[in-house]
């Protein structure tokens, strides 16, 4: 089985993910390749799609949306699932739950409507101080948002495993043995 993982990443924290993913997959699917979307030429030929993009002011990156557009009636043909990577963990606490869903419900119903998807799912970044604005940065953390690499590298492996289990049909994902070296730290 031939899968692509295709990402948009503005800071690279997308990108980690994304080869996270294609490692872990490798195990049980064989090739699987993980490549930016400004580097796929043609779709034909892959059986399986995971594409990932940063989101930024509430949309996917540019390069992602243009990947998905021009590549929908082949997507649209084969498996696809997408993840989106936000800063929904980095929100202050009263937020975090209610804005990770408003921000997947919004996704979904503005930008995946040409292809049928086999799951999606939002997942926290790096978000640094350095990102925002000094006195936003100042309101930020009073209301109680934080900084930091906010990645869940159980839940990706979760959701990557889940997807794996259901490209080989099995009811265990890829995560049984000969799991790929530990997830990237830092940004």
């Amino acid at each position: 089985m031939r899968v692509l993982v295709a990402y948009a990443s503005a800071l690279g924290s997308t990108r980690e993910i994304a080869q996270h993913v294609a490692d872990r997959m490798a195990v049980a699917l064989g090739e699987v390749e993980c490549r930016s979307v400004e580097e796929v030429k043609s779709v034909s030929g892959y059986d399986a799609f995971v594409v990932g993009s940063a989101i930024h002011n509430q949309a996917w990156l540019d390069p992602a949306l243009v990947f998905f557009t021009h590549n929908a009636h082949e997507l649209a043909k084969r498996p696809v699932w997408v993840f989106s990577v936000g800063m929904s963990d980095a929100l202050p606490r009263l937020f975090r739950k209610r804005g990770a869903a408003l921000q997947q419900q919004r996704l979904e119903q503005s930008q995946f409507q040409d292809v049928e998807l086999r799951g999606h799912k939002v997942f926290s970044g790096v978000y640094e101080a350095a990102q925002m604005p000094g006195p936003l940065r100042v309101l930020f953390r009073l209301t109680g948002g934080h900084f930091g690499d906010l990645r869940d590298w159980t839940s990706i492996d979760d959701w990557t495993d889940d997807i794996t289990a259901q490209l080989t049909g099995s009811s265990e994902g890829a995560g049984v043995q000969g799991l790929p070296p530990d997830p990237p730290t830092g940004a």
